[in-house]
């Protein structure tokens, strides 16, 4: 890209012939750019709404019962609580609160249509995000809008498997004090594996989940030091991170956070409502000059294939979504008559 642009600046601005001593150009290679975005494969179809009187911080300790796993999220604005769950169904979580009331229904793109509505759409996946990380033992990180990990016990370093890119299994440190290379002496702060999840709306109906690996830095495994003596410690830590080594930690948190299967499932109740996505990192081709050879490593572990449970999982979610079309088009035919 240097050589093109001083031949471009030769070309156009130099004087007399351009100079015809640079290096003949690379060949050009075709590969596969892996991003950092993971593709939403399902949205829940509705948003649901009734009134409530309660502050947004009281409501989760009137919550019911959750089934079967699923999460329940949800905002409340003005004198209206918003979730995904059908509010009118018996046996939802917001049941305690919502009994009695009169339930709005919502379609997606009606929200999504609306900037005010979009954002409060965002706000209920984000808090989604909330369930699916505590529930895999992450911290949330308020002021940086971050998950991180913590460790099990104080001043202890803390270690998981997962699957890397080449391997089938390995361990990595999520939290560690790292150590001077020259003495082994401890230094005196600790590295936290940390990352910053969230949706993006990539086209008029199409989403994907951003995963940004970062480091959380604190003194003693728990409390953070002053603010002016991190940044240094972490560009120094990140300026050694190439391509590959970003692609690792982003396989880390893909893996982490999926539990090693082909999708991650958000689900609030019913199949419909289920959000769905895949583990497959979104990529593109480009043909390009390449990269240095010591930088271009493989990455094997691209996909993952079900397992009986996860296929079982999946295949019952499938099911249920047949079952709720059926349910409605026999409603659109009474309706009719």
């Amino acid at each position: 890209m240097k050589e093109t642009h001083e031949q471009w600046v030769q070309k156009t601005l130099g004087a007399g012939k351009p100079r015809d001593d640079y290096p003949v150009q690379a060949s050009r290679v075709a590969e596969v750019i892996h991003s950092t975005l993971l593709p939403v494969e399902r949205m829940p179809a509705y948003v649901y709404g009734a009134p409530c009187t309660l502050a947004e911080r009281d409501v989760q300790g009137k919550l019911g019962h959750l089934r079967n796993g699923e999460m329940a999220p949800y905002i409340v604005r003005g004198t209206m609580l918003f979730a995904f769950q059908d509010l009118a169904e018996q046996g939802n979580p917001f049941e305690p609160i919502a009994i009695g009331q009169p339930v709005d229904r919502f379609g997606i793109e009606e929200w999504w249509a609306d900037p005010d509505y979009l954002g409060w759409f965002v706000q209920l996946l984000n808090r989604a995000l909330n369930k699916l990380t505590g529930r895999r033992g992450l911290q949330l990180d308020r002021e940086h809008a971050r998950y991180y990990f913590s460790p099990m016990q104080p001043d202890t370093p803390f270690t998981v498997s997962y699957k890397p890119l080449n391997k089938r299994i390995a361990t990595r440190s999520v939290v560690w004090q790292p150590k001077r290379k020259s003495t082994g002496e401890a230094r005196p702060y600790w590295y936290h594996r940390a990352v910053a999840l969230r949706f993006l709306r990539t086209e008029e109906r199409s989403w994907a989940l951003s995963i940004r690996p970062e480091l959380r830095i604190t003194v003693d495994g728990a409390n953070p030091p002053p603010a002016e003596t991190i940044g240094g410690k972490v560009t120094r830590k990140k300026s050694r991170m190439f391509n590959y080594d970003l692609l690792a930690e982003v396989q880390f948190w893909r893996d982490y956070l999926s539990a090693s299967q082909p999708r991650i499932l958000l689900p609030f109740g019913h199949p419909r409502q289920t959000v769905v996505i895949s583990t497959t990192l979104m990529r593109g081709d480009v043909t390009w000059p390449g990269i240095p050879k010591e930088h271009a490593k493989p990455f094997k572990n691209v996909e993952y294939v079900d397992d009986l449970f996860s296929w079982a999982e999946f295949q019952s979610l499938e099911e249920g979504l047949e079952e709720d079309d059926w349910q409605d088009e026999n409603e659109a035919d009474v309706d009719g008559q």
